[in-house]
């Protein structure tokens, strides 16, 4: 790769770099929801993605009837069935307190894939997190900001995936059955 490959946008170069976590968090969240989470597309017209930070903008009931905001909530319309939830964290807050209060929760909706992102050399540390606290992750990932701009890796595989590859006595007992 050469540095005229490199630079190719320089207004994204030029943003000014994050004065505090919270302007760090929101960014991250606003760069993540544009690469993984641009919806309606193609594939997917019916779907609708919201970002919830900084501002609320689509609420989550949960079977209790609690009000839950994830960073990023899609929906597939109509019917706002609730497709996918994602929550973007920074380093400060990949924390067993987070898992109980935050991710616990995400993870309990019903239908619903829900994706944990964090800094990159936190995912270690998310994914025990999450074992030690209960927390179901459909998949997780870490992200960075690099000169291109958002740099996100995909550190799990769906459950679907490997559960379907398992003979059904090994599905059986990791379900506890």
């Amino acid at each position: 790769m050469t540095i005229d490959t490199r630079w190719t946008d320089v207004d994204k170069l030029l943003q000014p770099a994050p004065k505090g976590r919270e302007e760090l968090h929101e960014r991250a969240v606003q760069d993540i929801a544009q690469a993984r989470f641009e919806y309606p597309s193609l594939e997917l017209p019916s779907y609708r993605s919201y970002v919830n930070v900084p501002e609320t903008s689509a609420w989550v009931t949960d079977e209790e009837g609690s009000q839950l905001a994830p960073n990023i909530v899609v929906i597939d319309t109509p019917g706002n069935v609730l497709r996918i939830l994602a929550q973007v964290e920074t380093a400060e807050t990949v924390t067993e307190e987070r898992a109980k209060e935050s991710w616990l929760p995400f993870s309990k909706l019903a239908g619903a894939a829900f994706y944990l992102y964090v800094p990159v050399g936190c995912g270690a540390a998310a994914k025990r997190i999450c074992k030690d606290a209960g927390v179901d992750v459909y998949g997780f990932r870490t992200w960075r900001y690099v000169p291109q701009g958002v740099e996100i890796n995909d550190i799990s595989e769906p459950p679907e995936i490997i559960h379907s590859l398992m003979p059904p006595f090994a599905r059986k007992f990791l379900r506890g059955q």
